[in-house]
Order: C-alpha cells, then sequence, then structure tokens
C-alpha cells in the first residue's frame, strides 16, 4: 500500500523519515567525536573507522568474489556504506536530496518498497565500484542513493507526464543529473565513484517498475 498523498501533518513517508535520520545520526555522532564532544577513547578517530569498517573496497571485493567467502561484515557495507560521509557539507547534501526525491518516489512505491529499491540500487552501485576501482580505493557516502532516487523519479515523472513535452522536462532533470555528475568526474576527477552513482540510477529506473503496487495483477492480466 502506498503512503497518503495529500497528508499534511506528516509530509514525509515514514520510510523517508527513517533513513534520512539514520543519515543525520550517523553523521552527528561523528562530527561530535571529531571535535572533542564526546569523551571516548577513540572518538576522534571514528570517522576513518568508520570507512574501514563499512567503506566499499575493491580489494575486499576481490577477495570475495576470487575465494568464494562472503562474511557478512563485508556483505553488510554494500548496505552500509551510505550511512557516512567524508564530512558534515555531504551527509548534509544527501539528506536534503533524499527528503525531497524520497517524498515523490515513496508517495509511489510506499516506503517498504523505495527502501528495497534503494537497498538495491545502492548494493549495485558499491559492487561496480569495486569492479572498475583500484585496490586501494575506497566508496563511502550517500551520492548512490540520490543517483538511485533520481533514476525512480525520472521513470516515474516520465509514466505520469502528460504529453511529450512534460516528458522531455521530467526526463531533463535525470539528464541534468547524470552529465553534471560526468563533468565533475570529468573536471575536478576523484576516482571512479561516478561508476557506483550512474550503476545506482540504472538499478533505480530499472526496479521502479518492477516494485511499484500491483505487479502481480499486471502479470494476471490476459
Amino acid at each position: 500500500m502506498t503512503e497518503d498523498r495529500g497528508s499534511a501533518l506528516n509530509p514525509l513517508p515514514w520510510g523517508v523519515w527513517a533513513l534520512t535520520l539514520a543519515i543525520a545520526g550517523v553523521e552527528m555522532v561523528l562530527w561530535a567525536g571529531a571535535h572533542g564532544l564526546v569523551n571516548w577513547a577513540g572518538s576522534a578517530g571514528w570517522r576513518t573507522q568508520a570507512l574501514v569498517a563499512v567503506g566499499i573496497s575493491p580489494a575486499v571485493q576481490g577477495w570475495m568474489v576470487e575465494t568464494g567467502q562472503t562474511p557478512l561484515a563485508h556483505l553488510a557495507r554494500y548496505l552500509a556504506f551510505g550511512f557516512v560521509h567524508l564530512g558534515p557539507a555531504q551527509a548534509a547534501l544527501v539528506v536534503v536530496i533524499t527528503a525531497a526525491l524520497g517524498k515523490y518516489c515513496a508517495e509511489r512505491l510506499g516506503s517498504l518498497r523505495l527502501l528495497l529499491l534503494l537497498a538495491c540500487a545502492q548494493a549495485a552501485g558499491g559492487f561496480a565500484f569495486g569492479l572498475v576501482a583500484v585496490p586501494e580505493a575506497w566508496l563511502i557516502g550517500g551520492y548512490p542513493l540520490i543517483f538511485a532516487l533520481a533514476g525512480t523519479y525520472g521513470w516515474f515523472a516520465w509514466h505520469e507526464a502528460d504529453g511529450t513535452a512534460a516528458r522531455m522536462q521530467a526526463l531533463a532533470v535525470v539528464v541534468v543529473l547524470v552529465i553534471g555528475r560526468l563533468a565533475l568526474a570529468a573536471l575536478v576527477g576523484g576516482g571512479v565513484d561516478w561508476v557506483a552513482d550512474l550503476t545506482a540510477c540504472a538499478a533505480g529506473l530499472a526496479l521502479a517498475p518492477i516494485l511499484r503496487p500491483g505487479l502481480r495483477a499486471r502479470l494476471r492480466r490476459p
């Protein structure tokens, strides 16, 4: 069942609230530790420890592929790396865009389906990064979540648009985001993080029609 689109008392579906609060909460803890607001041993290095604990590492992924071993601690990386960021600015950007696009998408998918879609898309992005990045690289942060939401938004906006012009306008949001990401990678560099972002975007685009409510009924139609 989808969320109530007209609810003024709950402007964000619960799944979007849960996601954004989790991202913000993790960032607040890491920021507090880095600035000495938490007097626990090693708190100043929590962000680095979190990167090592949940970041996507091509070296670790390569080891899993070569040996066929899949420890839960390493599999959890593909679900967790989007909750840890390099700093508050990056985390704030992810929270704001996730809230905006997430509300639109959750109203059409429902919170549970949206969270499932984002988990799959983020994992796909992390795995793609692990395939192409150098062994010493690390992937962290929620940008793949943003791009997964953009792909999902693009699919729904395209199919709900009335007329070709409206469809082109809906698609422009995704196209601009993708072009901007590629341009940023070309100008600034920063490795192949963009592979994770664009893979997540494609996954969001592909999973939206599969996970939207009513799939079973549509498959049963003659």
